[in-house]
């Protein structure tokens, strides 16, 4: 389970980039809402957070081959970013350590649900949906490895 800071890293300026969620203009015709990104208040550079830019990128090319304006909520797409999404749309009291104390219980709460639905899929035999379920919840079940750029700031 995810144990580093999430919602602050280091820029490579050297500035602290702050997670938000993000819209993304994809081509000029379509765009995508509800992305989970760093930015630098620094050198105002952003940056996909790291464990959803695998699926950012399965939506982007599933999306080139589409020649109409469109809106999608990237948050219909990825679990973390759900998650993330109704974490900070909500009011928190108190300061960032809460907040990452609240995300981290409420991915704990979306595994345990998911886990749950996986049990009754497998109780049907249902394969499609045992498939769609533990796709989620790789989604959310991710392992961090040693990384500066997500140490904890203090």
């Amino acid at each position: 389970m995810y144990k580093d800071n999430l919602m602050e890293k280091l820029c490579s300026c050297g500035g602290l980039m702050n997670l938000h969620m993000h819209s993304l203009i994809f081509n000029t015709k379509m765009k995508i809402t509800h992305v989970p990104v760093y930015t630098c208040p620094e050198c105002a550079s952003y940056e996909p957070l790291q464990f959803i830019k695998a699926d950012l990128g399965k939506v982007v090319k599933e999306l080139s081959g589409d020649d109409k304006g469109k809106d999608f909520l990237f948050t219909e797409r990825n679990e973390l970013a759900s998650v993330l999404k109704e974490s900070l749309s909500e009011t928190i009291i108190g300061g960032i350590s809460e907040l990452e104390t609240i995300i981290r219980e409420r991915i704990q709460s979306r595994v345990d649900m998911l886990l749950d639905i996986y049990r009754l899929a497998e109780k049907l035999s249902d394969q499609h949906w045992m498939e769609e379920t533990s796709r989620r919840l790789s989604q959310l079940t991710f392992q961090m490895t040693e990384n500066e750029d997500y140490k904890k700031i203090v």
